[in-house]
């Protein structure tokens, strides 16, 4: 029975370690080109009322959070990712995107 419990149990607690999101091709990029995505992204979603919180140019919880907001209501694939295309669709697309409640 302890043999069968072993390898569920190492499963369980690999799974409870993962992260909650999946490695974003950004993350290869060196640091102050992911930086610079970062802040860009950072500035266009807060002034679309996205709320990615400090412009401070790391990927934290709340910056994460307001790009995956963003995708979804853009319908675009919803990862949680910065990158130049995310980058790109902030600040050229048309019409605009905003927050809900936000014009």
């Amino acid at each position: 029975m302890t043999r069968l419990l072993l390898p569920v149990l190492c499963g369980t607690i690999l799974l409870a370690a993962a992260p909650s999101f999946a490695a974003c091709d950004s993350d290869n990029l060196p640091q102050e080109m992911l930086q610079a995505y970062v802040t860009g992204t950072q500035e266009a979603l807060n002034e679309h009322g996205f709320r990615a919180g400090s412009v401070d140019g790391r990927m934290g919880p709340q910056t994460r959070s307001a790009i995956r907001s963003y995708q979804k209501a853009a319908k675009l694939p919803v990862d949680g990712c910065v990158s130049q295309q995310l980058l790109d669709h902030l600040n050229f697309s048309q019409p605009k995107v905003y927050a809900p409640g936000r014009r």
